[in-house]
């Protein structure tokens, strides 16, 4: 019997031990904050840890993927509601790609701003200080845990001491209260998580999702030169409203990811624009040709989901139409992807494999590789993820630092129409972006 009450209380404990992380606006109280920057010429993801408590020391660690001629980056995080910050400096060494750690500290949960300023440039991005809370149901089960072990002793001592009432007393409570810890234990999957210390509160209002926003897409200047520097604004509004669209989250480890290509495909580019303002964003990119370009930006709003919003702009004359596609990327080549079947049918799944040759591939925006696509024509353009990664990531997103993946790459990807596309995967080693362009001929169905 005393065997059996030992193995129940020790089985209890561990189902009442685990408990699931409580999640926020999509982020989990334990994961950490993710944003990729194209700031000053450098490709970088700064990465905030998750916090157990607070005040507390606050690591951030600045991953220089592209770190070009590097250079000082400064970081301040600032609590909104009380201003106060902590500030601190990383030197991104030029060529020399990895993480750069800095500690930080905060005082308080909730909302907080992070700056990012490097070469003139200033980004600000907002993101919640979490700390976990204790559910209901968990303080439940230790309480009946606590009290079946005290009713467990005096049951014991009281048998030992010839006490039969009092033993027997005992031994009902170590029943009730094992019943108790146990039923609350399995019931806990039941409960609705609760909502991390720090996280904002979700307005009634907005319960049944916000529209999408509405985007206006412009270069200045108007028309640079070819061969010189350039702005690519991103402006996003509400358009039941009118005012800037500044609730976007965090997005596979961004607020906002651009890719720019140019009509033939020589020209492509895959950035993560700055916070210049509210519902503003911008990045500085250098003109390649001249001719038409695309421009596809993805993001989440805040109880809207994802959603893709696209413009284009011209360079150095007028709009040009390219009959050949030659997509040769700038950031090197990474294999030849390959497709099964080898003659894609539009509207049916396709396995896009590419072996990298190297094992130990690291994750970049959360993922080990990511599968951009587009049409011809730039009507279409498609991204997903490198199908094993994915399982991975949906219960935690791998860390920058970790070399797990590789070297075969793997996407699932349905061609909507007969045609040409350009296709290019990305995917980090040592830290590196490594872009594999290819072109792939998809069919009509037979």
């Amino acid at each position: 019997m005393l065997k059996r009450l030992i193995a129940t209380v020790v089985a209890l404990v561990i189902v009442g031990a685990w408990a699931g992380p409580a999640w926020a606006h999509g982020r989990s109280s334990e994961a950490d904050v993710r944003f990729a920057q194209t700031i000053a010429g450098m490709e970088i993801t700064v990465v905030v840890r998750a916090s157990v408590r607070v005040p507390a020391p606050l690591q951030v660690d600045v991953v220089a993927h592209a770190p070009g001629r590097g250079g000082r980056i400064d970081l301040v995080i600032r609590s909104v509601e009380s201003g106060r910050s902590s500030s601190g400096i990383v030197q991104v060494k030029a060529g020399r790609p990895g993480m750069y750690p800095v500690a930080l500290s905060v005082d308080r949960v909730g909302l907080h701003e992070l700056e990012v300023r490097a070469g003139g440039e200033r980004s600000v991005l907002p993101f919640a200080v979490l700390v976990p809370q204790t559910p209901l149901w968990e303080v439940v089960v230790y309480a009946a845990f606590a009290c079946a072990a005290v009713a467990l002793v005096g049951a014991l001592v009281s048998a030992a001491l010839s006490r039969r009432v009092v033993a027997a007393g005992c031994a009902g409570g170590v029943v009730v209260a094992t019943v108790v810890g146990f039923t609350a234990g399995l019931l806990s999957p039941w409960f609705a998580p609760v909502a991390p210390e720090g996280a904002p509160p979700v307005a009634r209002d907005v319960m049944l999702g916000r529209p999408n926003a509405q985007s206006v897409i412009e270069i200045l200047p108007g028309k640079p030169s070819p061969g010189s520097e350039f702005r690519l604004r991103v402006e996003l509004f509400d358009g039941s409203t009118g005012v800037p669209a500044d609730d976007l989250v965090e997005h596979h480890a961004a607020l906002l990811h651009v890719v720019v290509t140019s009509q033939d495909g020589s020209y492509f580019r895959h950035v993560h624009a700055i916070r210049t303002a509210p519902g503003t964003y911008e990045v500085r990119l250098r003109a390649h040709g001249e001719g038409r370009h695309r421009v596809y930006a993805e993001f989440e709003r805040a109880d809207a989901g994802g959603q893709l919003v696209s413009g284009e702009f011209t360079l150095g004359g007028p709009k040009q139409a390219s009959d050949g596609v030659t997509a040769v990327a700038g950031a090197g080549s990474g294999g030849i992807p390959v497709t099964e079947p080898l003659r894609p049918v539009a509207g049916r799944p396709v396995r896009v494999t590419l072996d990298t040759g190297v094992t130990g591939l690291q994750s970049w925006l959360g993922m080990a590789g990511h599968l951009l696509v587009r049409s011809q024509d730039g009507g279409f353009f498609g991204h997903v993820h490198e199908a094993r990664s994915m399982v991975a990531g949906s219960q935690r997103v791998p860390d920058e630092s970790v070399a797990g993946f590789g070297p075969r790459l793997e996407f699932t990807f349905s061609f909507p129409r007969p045609g040409r596309y350009l296709v290019w995967i990305q995917y980090a080693r040592n830290y590196e972006i490594v872009t594999a362009p290819s072109v792939i001929e998809v069919g009509g169905t037979p």
